[in-house]
């Protein structure tokens, strides 16, 4: 399967970098862990989630607490990821689940539309949008 470009049998969470992209901004920005903490409105639970970027794209990481409610604006798409997502009874991921986007990776988190590039920080609360500001000023 590999030959034909699906990762079947690879963990979501790993991060391989291709030989071609070993750069010191690929190197920074590959792997690190972004987390998002919110109270929600809906259930009133504290929501609380990790996500790795990757090179194959954002991956909401197992152990994250998701937000049991969908709203009514759901995008179809992660409606549907999340009805497929091992999710148990307290709200717990039991599975890494790997998105395109970081809006789509916290909009599965959330349950409704987000913003990825504002909702995902690091350990040191830069958004994601910081990040990527400050990548682009630096070139």
């Amino acid at each position: 399967m590999g030959t034909l470009g699906h990762k079947v049998f690879e963990p979501l969470a790993e991060v391989k970098l291709p030989a071609e992209s070993e750069n010191n901004v690929t190197k920074e920005r590959s792997g690190f862990l972004l987390h998002m903490k919110r109270k929600s409105r809906k259930s009133s639970q504290t929501i609380e989630a990790d996500c790795k970027q990757t090179v194959e794209g954002f991956v909401v990481l197992k152990g994250s607490h998701i937000e049991p409610n969908d709203s009514d604006s759901i995008p179809p798409g992660i409606k549907e990821a999340r009805q497929k997502a091992k999710i148990d009874e307290d709200g717990v991921l039991q599975e890494d689940v790997l998105f395109k986007s970081p809006s789509y990776a916290a909009a599965f988190v959330i349950g409704g539309h987000a913003n990825g590039l504002t909702e995902w920080k690091t350990d040191d609360g830069k958004t994601l949008k910081d990040i990527e500001n400050s990548e682009a000023s630096a070139e």
